[in-house]
């Protein structure tokens, strides 16, 4: 039976993605902040820079079920409605996000095989995507980064534009998304 809750909210897997995806990118980015922290010749540098990696990776397929499951599944309506201004901000910012979540772990895929380093995630070897170059080396690293920190900005507005939505406008933008047990009903 369809009721309207039904309608008026993702659907679960789209919701348990969401929150996967979220706590994988938090893991990433804590892996990296704790990196830079953590004295050089410390083992626990290369650790925290070997689970970036790790994580980093492990978002792609992530993501990319994300991105298909986005076509097979109705994307609930916000109600009510946004005005148009702020439906192509939610689309550009959605698109920017999908962006960063595949755009940093492909660049980083790209920096190693650039530098020539091996690379292995969870004990698999996976191949190189580029030839070494020294150049694109550069390119890739330096891209890597300054996707990476866009995130700081990025990632905290989605949030708050959500949590603007339920408050101040008291839509149900955030409510779509919330794990059943958080919303009331």
């Amino acid at each position: 039976m369809i009721n309207s809750d039904t309608l008026n909210r993702y659907k679960p897997t789209s919701i348990n993605l969401h929150w996967l995806t979220l706590f994988l990118m938090a893991a990433i980015y804590a892996s990296i902040e704790l990196h830079e922290i953590i004295p050089r010749g410390n083992p626990l540098r290369q650790a925290t820079e070997d689970w970036h990696i790790y994580l980093g990776f492990s978002l792609i397929p992530i993501v990319l079920y994300r991105l298909f499951y986005i076509l097979i599944s109705p994307i609930p309506p916000i109600t009510p409605p946004p005005p148009q201004w702020q439906a192509t901000v939610t689309k550009l910012m959605k698109i920017y996000l999908y962006v960063l979540m595949l755009g940093m772990p492909l660049l980083g895929w790209i920096y190693l095989s650039a530098d020539g380093d091996a690379i292995n995630v969870w004990s698999l070897p996976l191949p190189a995507i580029t030839p070494q170059s020294e150049g694109l080396a550069e390119f890739a690293e330096e891209a890597h980064e300054i996707l990476g920190l866009s995130g700081y900005l990025f990632i905290p507005v989605h949030a708050f534009a959500a949590i603007y939505h339920h408050f101040l406008i008291k839509d149900n933008t955030l409510s779509r998304m919330l794990p059943k047990f958080l919303v009331k009903d």
